[in-house]
């Protein structure tokens, strides 16, 4: 189920569209945003990787101390909280440091800002790094010119 709602989240990949990818359950997407079990923080890394993600965690209740894991899913950090033994734990200002090699992988560098996005009904911590950021803006703007064109056409 938190595959799905990730999924819902992603923009198809450029070029994926030949393909054959099945079209992502926006709907379900639209539903949280709507009842409001979707919030947003847009945030930077520092150096050490850390982000600020005090308001996030809080929406999602929980605390320092937390365990917490790691997964990649189609470039996007997901964070969850976990009781086996961690690898990693929510510090006391409530900060979340991205691992390297993880951060590498989405493509996030110290000084970028990230979206995070906390999806309170699944109980986990979403973040987008800034290519994907830009890579939604610009195809927001576009349908927008698209739509403008029609009406106008």
């Amino acid at each position: 189920m938190a595959d799905r709602i990730v999924a819902s989240l992603l923009l198809p990949a450029r070029g994926s569209a030949t393909r054959g990818v099945v079209p992502p359950p926006l709907a379900e997407l639209g539903v949280l945003v709507e009842s409001g079990s979707v919030n947003f923080s847009l945030v930077r890394i520092d150096e050490t990787g850390t982000v600020a993600a005090k308001v996030a965690l809080s929406q999602l209740g929980w605390c320092a101390g937390q365990s917490i894991r790691f997964d990649v899913s189609a470039g996007l950090l997901v964070v969850s909280r976990t009781s086996e033994d961690p690898a990693a734990r929510i510090p006391s200002k409530m900060g979340v440091v991205l691992p390297a090699r993880l951060r590498s992988r989405c493509r996030m560098r110290s000084g970028e800002q990230v979206l995070l996005a906390s999806l309170l009904e699944h109980d986990l911590l979403v973040v987008y790094p800034q290519h994907v950021l830009h890579a939604m803006v610009t195809a927001f703007h576009a349908s927008l010119l698209h739509r403008r064109d029609l009406r106008d056409g």
